[in-house]
């Protein structure tokens, strides 16, 4: 873009703007929560994510950098986490679902799902951690996730960026 060009839809509003349009208390800066409800089967989840690897997701619009600086992320240096171990596909997407608000509305920057890597599951297939995946693919709260590295947990454990 040119400098200096000017953009009409964005001078029109910045005209007909009023100053609650600017303040902090505007909703559009609001940290009132309205979402879906993440109600899907195990069936359906599969859709959405059957990785049992290494997990790695940047929503659209997010930089590659964000994604990158998340990786390098020690797991140890994230102070907000959830244990999974043992829940099941239900109880998990309603934990996840009330642990996501809150961190959102606290302004969490990141936090760290242990979800395990299924090695106990009596199918060998890792339900808690496929459910956390396409979770996260469906939050609107989060810009970035990634499995940790090997020696912090490996697949079995997700670090997340939440959006600010």
């Amino acid at each position: 873009m040119k400098k200096d060009k000017k953009i009409k839809e964005l001078d029109t509003w910045l005209k007909n703007a009023n100053d609650d349009d600017f303040s902090e208390n505007s909703s559009s800066y609001s940290k009132d929560i309205i979402h879906d409800k993440f109600d899907y089967t195990f069936e359906d989840i599969l859709n959405i994510d059957d990785n049992y690897g290494i997990f790695e997701f940047k929503r659209n619009g997010v930089q590659d950098y964000v994604l990158n600086k998340l990786k390098k992320t020690s797991e140890a240096s994230i102070a907000s986490v959830i244990d999974l171990h043992g829940e099941t596909v239900k109880d998990a997407i309603n934990i996840l679902d009330n642990f996501f608000v809150n961190s959102y509305k606290n302004n969490v920057e990141h936090i760290k799902i242990i979800c395990g890597k299924g090695t106990n599951s009596k199918d060998k297939v890792p339900k808690i951690k496929i459910t956390c995946q396409a979770f996260i693919k469906k939050s609107q709260f989060v810009n970035a996730a990634c499995s940790a590295k090997d020696n912090e947990g490996g697949v079995g454990v997700i670090k997340v960026k939440l959006k600010n």
